[in-house]
Protein backbone atom coordinates (compact mmCIF):
# COMPACT_ATOMS: atom_id res chain seq x y z
CA UNK A 1 0.00 0.00 0.00
CA UNK A 2 1.35 3.40 -0.93
CA UNK A 3 2.08 5.73 1.97
CA UNK A 4 0.56 9.16 1.64
CA UNK A 5 2.11 12.20 3.27
CA UNK A 6 0.12 15.30 2.27
CA UNK A 7 1.22 18.36 4.19
CA UNK A 8 -2.19 19.00 5.70
CA UNK A 9 -2.02 15.60 7.42
CA UNK A 10 1.20 16.72 9.01
CA UNK A 11 -0.54 19.44 10.98
CA UNK A 12 -4.13 18.30 11.40
CA UNK A 13 -5.36 17.14 14.80
CA UNK A 14 -2.51 19.04 16.49
CA UNK A 15 -2.82 21.86 18.96
CA UNK A 16 -1.75 25.36 18.05
CA UNK A 17 1.27 25.15 20.37
CA UNK A 18 2.33 21.84 18.86
CA UNK A 19 2.18 23.30 15.36
CA UNK A 20 4.28 26.28 16.47
CA UNK A 21 6.73 23.87 18.11
CA UNK A 22 7.09 21.88 14.87
CA UNK A 23 7.41 25.13 12.93
CA UNK A 24 10.30 26.18 15.21
CA UNK A 25 12.02 22.84 14.64
CA UNK A 26 11.62 23.35 10.90
CA UNK A 27 13.25 26.79 11.15
CA UNK A 28 16.18 25.24 12.96
CA UNK A 29 16.61 22.45 10.41
CA UNK A 30 16.47 24.85 7.48
CA UNK A 31 18.74 27.35 9.23
CA UNK A 32 21.51 25.09 10.57
CA UNK A 33 23.06 24.60 7.09
CA UNK A 34 21.60 27.74 5.60
CA UNK A 35 21.08 30.77 7.80
CA UNK A 36 22.13 32.06 11.22
CA UNK A 37 19.02 34.25 11.15
CA UNK A 38 16.73 31.23 10.82
CA UNK A 39 18.58 29.50 13.66
CA UNK A 40 18.07 32.53 15.91
CA UNK A 41 14.44 32.89 14.83
CA UNK A 42 13.81 29.20 15.50
CA UNK A 43 15.26 29.58 18.99
CA UNK A 44 13.13 32.65 19.70
CA UNK A 45 9.92 30.94 18.54
CA UNK A 46 10.80 27.80 20.50
CA UNK A 47 11.30 29.66 23.79
CA UNK A 48 8.21 31.91 23.44
CA UNK A 49 6.04 28.91 22.57
CA UNK A 50 7.38 26.97 25.56
CA UNK A 51 6.27 29.73 27.91
CA UNK A 52 2.90 30.12 26.18
CA UNK A 53 2.20 26.39 26.59
CA UNK A 54 1.94 27.00 30.31
CA UNK A 55 2.36 24.33 33.00
CA UNK A 56 5.75 25.88 33.74
CA UNK A 57 6.00 24.70 37.34
CA UNK A 58 5.56 21.05 36.43
CA UNK A 59 8.03 21.41 33.58
CA UNK A 60 10.69 22.87 35.87
CA UNK A 61 10.03 20.18 38.49
CA UNK A 62 10.42 17.43 35.89
CA UNK A 63 13.76 18.91 34.82
CA UNK A 64 15.14 18.94 38.36
CA UNK A 65 13.94 15.38 38.96
CA UNK A 66 15.76 14.02 35.91
CA UNK A 67 19.39 13.00 36.26
CA UNK A 68 19.68 12.78 32.50
CA UNK A 69 18.57 16.29 31.56
CA UNK A 70 20.57 17.76 34.46
CA UNK A 71 23.60 15.93 33.11
CA UNK A 72 23.06 17.58 29.72
CA UNK A 73 22.97 21.02 31.38
CA UNK A 74 26.37 20.48 33.04
CA UNK A 75 27.99 21.56 29.77
CA UNK A 76 26.55 25.05 30.09
CA UNK A 77 26.91 25.20 33.87
CA UNK A 78 30.67 24.63 33.56
CA UNK A 79 30.92 27.68 31.28
CA UNK A 80 28.86 29.65 33.80
CA UNK A 81 30.82 28.64 36.92
CA UNK A 82 34.23 29.14 35.30
CA UNK A 83 33.25 32.72 34.50
CA UNK A 84 33.66 33.57 38.21
CA UNK A 85 37.50 33.55 38.28
CA UNK A 86 37.76 35.23 34.86
CA UNK A 87 39.18 38.72 34.47
CA UNK A 88 37.68 39.41 31.04
CA UNK A 89 34.02 39.27 32.07
CA UNK A 90 32.89 40.92 28.84
CA UNK A 91 34.29 38.14 26.66
CA UNK A 92 32.96 35.52 29.06
CA UNK A 93 29.43 36.95 28.90
CA UNK A 94 29.62 37.01 25.11
CA UNK A 95 30.65 33.35 25.14
CA UNK A 96 27.76 32.46 27.45
CA UNK A 97 25.36 34.22 25.07
CA UNK A 98 26.66 32.18 22.12
CA UNK A 99 26.41 28.95 24.16
CA UNK A 100 22.83 29.62 25.34
CA UNK A 101 21.37 26.92 22.99
CA UNK A 102 23.19 24.38 25.20
CA UNK A 103 20.90 25.50 28.01
CA UNK A 104 17.43 26.05 26.58
CA UNK A 105 17.28 23.43 23.81
CA UNK A 106 17.80 20.37 26.07
CA UNK A 107 15.19 21.30 28.66
CA UNK A 108 12.61 22.45 26.10
CA UNK A 109 12.99 19.23 24.10
CA UNK A 110 12.90 17.17 27.32
CA UNK A 111 9.62 18.73 28.42
CA UNK A 112 8.02 18.35 24.97
CA UNK A 113 6.11 15.41 23.55
CA UNK A 114 8.36 13.12 21.44
CA UNK A 115 7.93 13.30 17.68
CA UNK A 116 5.81 10.87 15.76
CA UNK A 117 7.53 8.81 13.08
CA UNK A 118 6.00 11.01 10.37
CA UNK A 119 7.02 14.25 12.09
CA UNK A 120 10.56 12.99 12.51
CA UNK A 121 10.77 11.91 8.87
CA UNK A 122 9.45 15.18 7.48
CA UNK A 123 11.73 17.27 9.69
CA UNK A 124 14.77 15.32 8.48
CA UNK A 125 13.61 15.93 4.93
CA UNK A 126 13.54 19.65 5.70
CA UNK A 127 17.16 19.40 6.87
CA UNK A 128 18.04 17.70 3.59
CA UNK A 129 16.26 20.47 1.70
CA UNK A 130 18.07 23.24 3.58
CA UNK A 131 21.46 21.63 3.04
CA UNK A 132 20.71 21.01 -0.63
CA UNK A 133 19.73 24.66 -1.18
CA UNK A 134 22.84 25.85 0.62
CA UNK A 135 25.23 23.54 -1.24
CA UNK A 136 23.64 24.02 -4.67
CA UNK A 137 23.64 27.82 -4.28
CA UNK A 138 27.31 27.68 -3.32
CA UNK A 139 28.13 25.44 -6.28
CA UNK A 140 26.34 27.73 -8.75
CA UNK A 141 28.02 30.79 -7.24
CA UNK A 142 31.42 29.12 -7.57
CA UNK A 143 30.85 28.26 -11.23
CA UNK A 144 29.30 31.58 -12.27
CA UNK A 145 31.68 33.86 -10.37
CA UNK A 146 34.70 31.66 -11.21
CA UNK A 147 35.88 31.78 -7.59
CA UNK A 148 39.46 30.71 -6.91
CA UNK A 149 38.81 29.07 -3.53
CA UNK A 150 36.17 26.38 -3.23
CA UNK A 151 35.76 27.20 0.44
CA UNK A 152 33.82 30.22 -0.80
CA UNK A 153 31.01 27.82 -1.73
CA UNK A 154 29.97 28.12 1.92
CA UNK A 155 27.86 31.22 1.33
CA UNK A 156 25.84 31.37 4.52
CA UNK A 157 27.75 29.78 7.42
CA UNK A 158 31.42 29.09 8.15
CA UNK A 159 33.08 26.62 5.80
CA UNK A 160 34.11 24.29 8.63
CA UNK A 161 30.53 23.91 9.88
CA UNK A 162 29.26 23.75 6.31
CA UNK A 163 31.40 20.71 5.47
CA UNK A 164 30.31 18.94 8.66
CA UNK A 165 26.68 19.49 7.65
CA UNK A 166 27.38 18.03 4.20
CA UNK A 167 28.93 14.97 5.82
CA UNK A 168 26.09 14.46 8.30
CA UNK A 169 23.27 15.05 5.83
CA UNK A 170 24.71 12.29 3.64
CA UNK A 171 24.11 9.86 6.47
CA UNK A 172 20.67 11.35 7.11
CA UNK A 173 19.78 10.46 3.50
CA UNK A 174 21.17 6.98 3.98
CA UNK A 175 19.20 6.59 7.22
CA UNK A 176 15.91 7.56 5.56
CA UNK A 177 16.52 5.14 2.69
CA UNK A 178 17.33 2.24 4.99
CA UNK A 179 15.08 2.83 7.99
CA UNK A 180 11.96 4.68 6.86
CA UNK A 181 8.98 3.58 4.79
CA UNK A 182 8.32 6.17 2.10
CA UNK A 183 6.69 6.40 -1.33
CA UNK A 184 8.94 5.45 -4.23
CA UNK A 185 9.11 9.05 -5.44
CA UNK A 186 10.47 10.17 -2.06
CA UNK A 187 13.13 7.46 -2.15
CA UNK A 188 14.18 8.50 -5.66
CA UNK A 189 14.48 12.16 -4.62
CA UNK A 190 16.49 11.30 -1.50
CA UNK A 191 18.74 8.98 -3.51
CA UNK A 192 19.45 11.84 -5.92
CA UNK A 193 20.15 14.12 -2.97
CA UNK A 194 22.54 11.54 -1.48
CA UNK A 195 24.45 11.29 -4.78
CA UNK A 196 24.63 15.09 -4.93
CA UNK A 197 26.03 15.39 -1.40
CA UNK A 198 28.67 12.70 -2.01
CA UNK A 199 29.66 14.41 -5.27
CA UNK A 200 29.78 17.79 -3.54
CA UNK A 201 31.89 16.38 -0.73
CA UNK A 202 34.51 15.08 -3.15
CA UNK A 203 34.30 18.03 -5.55
CA UNK A 204 34.82 20.59 -2.80
CA UNK A 205 37.82 18.68 -1.47
CA UNK A 206 36.83 19.10 2.17
CA UNK A 207 39.47 17.00 3.92
CA UNK A 208 37.82 17.17 7.34
CA UNK A 209 34.45 16.03 6.04
CA UNK A 210 35.95 13.39 3.75
CA UNK A 211 37.98 11.95 6.62
CA UNK A 212 34.90 11.90 8.83
CA UNK A 213 32.97 10.26 6.02
CA UNK A 214 35.47 7.44 5.59
CA UNK A 215 35.94 6.88 9.32
CA UNK A 216 32.21 6.40 9.86
CA UNK A 217 31.38 4.43 6.69
CA UNK A 218 32.76 1.08 7.99
CA UNK A 219 30.51 1.32 11.04
CA UNK A 220 27.47 1.95 8.87
CA UNK A 221 28.34 -0.86 6.46
CA UNK A 222 28.67 -3.39 9.27
CA UNK A 223 25.40 -2.30 10.91
CA UNK A 224 23.61 -2.38 7.53
CA UNK A 225 24.78 -5.88 6.70
CA UNK A 226 23.89 -7.17 10.16
CA UNK A 227 20.50 -5.52 10.63
CA UNK A 228 18.82 -4.82 7.29
CA UNK A 229 16.47 -7.47 5.93
CA UNK A 230 16.01 -5.92 2.47
CA UNK A 231 18.43 -7.85 0.27
CA UNK A 232 18.94 -5.08 -2.28
CA UNK A 233 19.58 -2.35 0.28
CA UNK A 234 21.61 -4.71 2.43
CA UNK A 235 24.22 -5.17 -0.26
CA UNK A 236 23.73 -2.40 -2.83
CA UNK A 237 24.23 0.59 -0.53
CA UNK A 238 27.32 -0.78 1.26
CA UNK A 239 28.72 -1.68 -2.17
CA UNK A 240 28.11 1.88 -3.33
CA UNK A 241 30.13 3.28 -0.46
CA UNK A 242 32.87 0.66 -0.86
CA UNK A 243 33.30 1.81 -4.47
CA UNK A 244 33.51 5.44 -3.32
CA UNK A 245 36.10 4.59 -0.65
CA UNK A 246 38.16 2.50 -3.09
CA UNK A 247 38.10 5.24 -5.74
CA UNK A 248 39.18 7.99 -3.35
CA UNK A 249 41.80 5.79 -1.66
CA UNK A 250 43.24 4.82 -5.04
CA UNK A 251 43.38 8.48 -6.06
CA UNK A 252 45.21 9.44 -2.87
CA UNK A 253 47.74 6.60 -3.18
CA UNK A 254 48.41 7.45 -6.83
CA UNK A 255 48.91 11.15 -6.04
CA UNK A 256 51.30 10.45 -3.18
CA UNK A 257 53.40 8.05 -5.23
CA UNK A 258 53.52 10.43 -8.18
CA UNK A 259 54.36 13.37 -5.92
CA UNK A 260 57.37 11.93 -4.11
CA UNK A 261 58.85 9.52 -6.66
CA UNK A 262 61.85 11.34 -8.19
CA UNK A 263 64.01 10.19 -11.08
CA UNK A 264 67.09 12.48 -11.04
CA UNK A 265 70.84 11.98 -11.15
CA UNK A 266 73.51 14.68 -11.02
CA UNK A 267 75.77 12.58 -13.22
CA UNK A 268 73.30 12.37 -16.10
CA UNK A 269 71.52 15.72 -15.62
CA UNK A 270 71.99 18.30 -18.39
CA UNK A 271 74.54 20.98 -17.46
CA UNK A 272 73.52 23.66 -20.00
CA UNK A 273 70.34 25.06 -21.51
CA UNK A 274 69.59 25.04 -25.24
CA UNK A 275 70.99 28.60 -25.33
CA UNK A 276 74.24 27.48 -23.67
CA UNK A 277 73.60 28.96 -20.22
CA UNK A 278 74.53 26.83 -17.19
CA UNK A 279 71.80 25.11 -15.21
CA UNK A 280 71.61 25.41 -11.43
CA UNK A 281 70.96 22.09 -9.66
CA UNK A 282 70.37 21.72 -5.93
CA UNK A 283 68.63 18.42 -5.17
CA UNK A 284 70.08 18.52 -1.66
CA UNK A 285 67.27 20.85 -0.57
CA UNK A 286 64.98 17.86 -0.79
CA UNK A 287 62.18 20.01 -2.15
CA UNK A 288 60.06 17.55 -4.10
CA UNK A 289 56.83 18.30 -5.94
CA UNK A 290 55.01 16.32 -8.63
CA UNK A 291 57.86 13.84 -8.85
CA UNK A 292 60.61 16.41 -9.50
CA UNK A 293 63.17 18.29 -7.45
CA UNK A 294 62.06 21.91 -7.56
CA UNK A 295 65.55 23.42 -7.49
CA UNK A 296 67.00 21.64 -10.50
CA UNK A 297 67.32 22.69 -14.14
CA UNK A 298 67.14 26.41 -13.23
CA UNK A 299 68.52 29.24 -15.35
CA UNK A 300 67.60 32.52 -13.65
CA UNK A 301 68.98 34.59 -16.54
CA UNK A 302 66.65 32.95 -19.04
CA UNK A 303 63.71 32.84 -16.64
CA UNK A 304 63.86 36.58 -16.02
CA UNK A 305 64.18 37.51 -19.67
CA UNK A 306 61.47 35.12 -20.89
CA UNK A 307 59.06 35.95 -18.08
CA UNK A 308 59.31 39.71 -18.48
CA UNK A 309 58.40 39.33 -22.16
CA UNK A 310 55.17 37.52 -21.29
CA UNK A 311 53.93 39.20 -18.13
CA UNK A 312 53.34 42.72 -16.85
CA UNK A 313 54.47 41.62 -13.39
CA UNK A 314 58.24 41.88 -13.09
CA UNK A 315 60.25 38.74 -12.44
CA UNK A 316 61.44 40.27 -9.15
CA UNK A 317 57.89 41.24 -8.13
CA UNK A 318 55.25 39.26 -6.26
CA UNK A 319 52.14 37.34 -7.30
CA UNK A 320 48.62 38.17 -6.13
CA UNK A 321 49.19 36.11 -2.98
CA UNK A 322 52.26 38.13 -2.05
CA UNK A 323 54.85 35.46 -2.86
CA UNK A 324 57.85 36.09 -5.16
CA UNK A 325 57.04 35.52 -8.83
CA UNK A 326 60.33 33.68 -9.21
CA UNK A 327 59.34 31.05 -6.64
CA UNK A 328 55.82 30.62 -8.03
CA UNK A 329 57.14 30.38 -11.61
CA UNK A 330 59.76 27.77 -10.72
CA UNK A 331 57.25 25.64 -8.84
CA UNK A 332 54.69 25.90 -11.64
CA UNK A 333 57.19 24.88 -14.32
CA UNK A 334 58.34 22.05 -12.09
CA UNK A 335 54.77 20.81 -11.63
CA UNK A 336 54.40 20.54 -15.40
CA UNK A 337 57.68 18.68 -15.77
CA UNK A 338 59.29 21.60 -17.65
CA UNK A 339 62.84 22.90 -17.27
CA UNK A 340 63.10 26.31 -15.61
CA UNK A 341 64.58 28.14 -18.60
CA UNK A 342 63.53 30.13 -21.66
CA UNK A 343 62.04 27.11 -23.44
CA UNK A 344 60.02 26.20 -20.35
CA UNK A 345 58.51 29.70 -20.04
CA UNK A 346 57.74 29.89 -23.76
CA UNK A 347 55.96 26.54 -23.54
CA UNK A 348 53.47 27.96 -21.04
CA UNK A 349 50.03 28.94 -22.29
CA UNK A 350 48.41 32.29 -21.60
CA UNK A 351 46.26 30.57 -18.97
CA UNK A 352 49.42 29.24 -17.32
CA UNK A 353 50.87 32.77 -17.16
CA UNK A 354 47.62 34.02 -15.64
CA UNK A 355 47.68 31.18 -13.08
CA UNK A 356 51.20 32.10 -11.98
CA UNK A 357 50.29 35.78 -11.67
CA UNK A 358 47.33 34.73 -9.50
CA UNK A 359 49.70 32.86 -7.19
CA UNK A 360 48.87 29.33 -8.33
CA UNK A 361 52.16 27.48 -7.90
CA UNK A 362 51.16 24.01 -9.09
CA UNK A 363 49.18 22.92 -12.15
CA UNK A 364 47.42 20.38 -9.90
CA UNK A 365 45.85 23.27 -7.98
CA UNK A 366 43.76 24.06 -11.06
CA UNK A 367 42.16 20.62 -11.12
CA UNK A 368 38.36 20.88 -11.22
CA UNK A 369 38.09 18.01 -8.73
CA UNK A 370 39.19 19.81 -5.60
CA UNK A 371 40.21 16.68 -3.74
CA UNK A 372 43.21 16.40 -6.10
CA UNK A 373 43.99 20.04 -5.40
CA UNK A 374 43.83 19.50 -1.63
CA UNK A 375 45.97 16.36 -1.69
CA UNK A 376 48.77 18.10 -3.58
CA UNK A 377 48.41 21.21 -1.45
CA UNK A 378 48.59 19.19 1.76
CA UNK A 379 51.69 17.31 0.63
CA UNK A 380 53.41 20.60 -0.21
CA UNK A 381 52.45 22.11 3.16
CA UNK A 382 53.81 19.18 5.15
CA UNK A 383 56.96 18.92 3.06
CA UNK A 384 57.69 22.64 3.36
CA UNK A 385 56.91 22.63 7.08
CA UNK A 386 59.20 19.64 7.65
CA UNK A 387 62.22 21.27 6.02
CA UNK A 388 61.72 24.97 6.78
CA UNK A 389 59.16 25.20 9.59
CA UNK A 390 57.00 27.48 7.42
CA UNK A 391 53.39 27.78 8.61
CA UNK A 392 52.01 31.01 7.09
CA UNK A 393 49.19 30.25 4.67
CA UNK A 394 49.22 26.53 5.53
CA UNK A 395 46.25 24.95 7.30
CA UNK A 396 47.81 21.77 8.75
CA UNK A 397 51.16 23.30 9.83
CA UNK A 398 49.25 26.16 11.45
CA UNK A 399 47.20 23.67 13.42
CA UNK A 400 50.35 21.87 14.53
CA UNK A 401 51.81 25.17 15.73
CA UNK A 402 48.60 26.09 17.54
CA UNK A 403 48.43 22.66 19.19
CA UNK A 404 52.01 23.02 20.46
CA UNK A 405 51.19 26.33 22.10
CA UNK A 406 47.91 24.92 23.44
CA UNK A 407 49.77 22.13 25.21
CA UNK A 408 52.25 24.66 26.63
CA UNK A 409 49.38 26.77 28.00
CA UNK A 410 47.54 23.74 29.40
CA UNK A 411 50.64 22.77 31.39
CA UNK A 412 50.54 26.16 33.13
CA UNK A 413 46.92 25.75 34.29
CA UNK A 414 46.33 21.97 34.29
CA UNK A 415 43.55 21.54 36.86
CA UNK A 416 41.20 24.51 36.64
CA UNK A 417 42.23 26.33 33.44
CA UNK A 418 42.15 30.10 32.96
CA UNK A 419 38.38 30.59 33.09
CA UNK A 420 35.61 31.12 30.55
CA UNK A 421 36.41 34.76 29.89
CA UNK A 422 40.20 34.55 29.64
CA UNK A 423 40.67 31.86 26.99
CA UNK A 424 41.12 34.28 24.11
CA UNK A 425 43.51 36.60 25.98
CA UNK A 426 45.56 33.76 27.48
CA UNK A 427 46.05 32.10 24.11
CA UNK A 428 46.93 35.36 22.37
CA UNK A 429 49.48 36.13 25.08
CA UNK A 430 50.98 32.66 24.76
CA UNK A 431 51.52 33.13 21.02
CA UNK A 432 53.27 36.45 21.68
CA UNK A 433 55.36 35.02 24.52
CA UNK A 434 56.58 32.12 22.36
CA UNK A 435 57.22 34.40 19.34
CA UNK A 436 54.81 32.41 17.19
CA UNK A 437 54.38 33.52 13.59
CA UNK A 438 50.64 33.41 14.32
CA UNK A 439 50.81 36.01 17.08
CA UNK A 440 48.28 38.78 16.50
CA UNK A 441 46.12 36.66 14.18
CA UNK A 442 43.38 36.10 16.80
CA UNK A 443 43.58 32.35 16.15
CA UNK A 444 42.59 29.73 18.72
CA UNK A 445 43.55 26.11 19.36
CA UNK A 446 41.67 24.59 16.40
CA UNK A 447 41.01 21.71 18.80
CA UNK A 448 37.93 21.81 20.99
CA UNK A 449 39.44 19.51 23.62
CA UNK A 450 42.45 21.81 23.97
CA UNK A 451 40.16 24.83 24.19
CA UNK A 452 38.19 23.18 27.00
CA UNK A 453 41.41 22.25 28.81
CA UNK A 454 42.74 25.80 28.53
CA UNK A 455 39.48 27.27 29.82
CA UNK A 456 38.41 24.70 32.41
CA UNK A 457 41.40 22.44 33.04
CA UNK A 458 41.23 18.67 33.49
CA UNK A 459 38.44 18.97 36.05
CA UNK A 460 36.21 21.05 33.79
CA UNK A 461 36.88 18.83 30.77
CA UNK A 462 35.92 15.76 32.81
CA UNK A 463 32.56 17.36 33.67
CA UNK A 464 31.98 18.29 30.02
CA UNK A 465 32.77 14.82 28.68
CA UNK A 466 30.48 13.32 31.31
CA UNK A 467 27.74 15.75 30.23
CA UNK A 468 28.04 14.63 26.60
CA UNK A 469 28.61 10.88 27.05
CA UNK A 470 26.48 9.88 30.05
CA UNK A 471 22.96 10.77 28.75
CA UNK A 472 23.06 8.64 25.57
CA UNK A 473 24.45 5.67 27.49
CA UNK A 474 21.83 6.08 30.20
CA UNK A 475 19.08 6.21 27.56
CA UNK A 476 20.65 3.39 25.51
CA UNK A 477 20.86 5.63 22.45
CA UNK A 478 24.22 4.35 21.27
CA UNK A 479 22.41 1.68 19.28
CA UNK A 480 20.60 4.37 17.29
CA UNK A 481 22.51 4.50 13.99
CA UNK A 482 21.83 8.14 13.20
CA UNK A 483 22.66 9.33 16.72
CA UNK A 484 25.85 7.26 16.68
CA UNK A 485 26.89 8.85 13.39
CA UNK A 486 26.11 12.33 14.73
CA UNK A 487 28.07 11.77 17.94
CA UNK A 488 31.05 10.35 16.03
CA UNK A 489 31.08 13.38 13.71
CA UNK A 490 31.02 15.78 16.68
CA UNK A 491 33.61 13.98 18.81
CA UNK A 492 36.03 13.42 15.93
CA UNK A 493 35.67 16.92 14.46
CA UNK A 494 36.54 18.35 17.88
CA UNK A 495 40.10 17.07 17.39
CA UNK A 496 40.74 19.43 14.49
CA UNK A 497 38.24 22.26 15.02
CA UNK A 498 36.83 24.48 17.75
CA UNK A 499 33.52 22.86 16.88
CA UNK A 500 31.51 24.17 19.85
CA UNK A 501 32.65 27.79 19.88
CA UNK A 502 30.72 29.65 17.11
CA UNK A 503 26.94 29.98 16.97
CA UNK A 504 26.44 27.61 14.04
CA UNK A 505 28.56 24.91 15.70
CA UNK A 506 26.82 25.28 19.07
CA UNK A 507 23.38 25.16 17.46
CA UNK A 508 24.22 22.16 15.28
CA UNK A 509 25.41 20.19 18.32
CA UNK A 510 22.71 21.28 20.78
CA UNK A 511 19.82 20.78 18.38
CA UNK A 512 20.63 17.32 17.01
CA UNK A 513 21.98 16.02 20.31
CA UNK A 514 18.76 16.96 22.13
CA UNK A 515 16.58 15.91 19.20
CA UNK A 516 17.91 12.35 19.21
CA UNK A 517 17.89 12.08 23.02
CA UNK A 518 14.47 13.50 23.86
CA UNK A 519 12.32 13.74 20.72
CA UNK A 520 13.25 10.55 18.91
CA UNK A 521 10.14 8.62 17.82
CA UNK A 522 11.86 5.40 18.80
CA UNK A 523 11.16 6.27 22.43
CA UNK A 524 7.39 6.40 22.82
CA UNK A 525 7.49 6.71 26.59
CA UNK A 526 8.49 9.71 28.64
CA UNK A 527 12.05 9.76 29.87
CA UNK A 528 12.30 8.37 33.38
CA UNK A 529 12.92 11.17 35.81
CA UNK A 530 14.15 9.19 38.74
Amino acid sequence: MQIKEPLFEFVEHRTKNRIIFLFALGLFLLGIPFSRFLMSLGGFVLVINWFLEGNLLNKVKSIFRSKIVLSCLILYVVHLLWLIPSQNIGYGMSDLRIKIPMLFIPFIFFTSEPLSRREFRILLQMYILGTFISSFAGFVSYIIKDLSDKREMALFISYLRFEINICFVSFVCLYLLLKERMPTLYKVIITIALCWFVFFLIYSGSLTAICLFFIIIPVIIVKTIMNNQHKFLRYAIPSFFVVIVAAVSGTVIHCVKQYFHVDFSMETAAKYTADGNPYFHDPQKQYVENGNYIYTYISDVELEEAWNKRSKINFHGVDHNGFPIRTTLIRYLNSKGLYKDRVGVETLSEQDICNIEQGIANIAYTHRLNIINRIYSLMWELNDYYYTGSIIGYSIPQRIDLWKHSVSLIKKYPLWGVGTGDVKDAFANELVLKNSLLAGTNMRSHNQYFTFLIAFGIIGLAFILFSIIYPPFALRKMGDSLFLVFLCIIMISMFTEDALEPQDGVTFFSFFYSLFLFLSPNDKRKIEIS
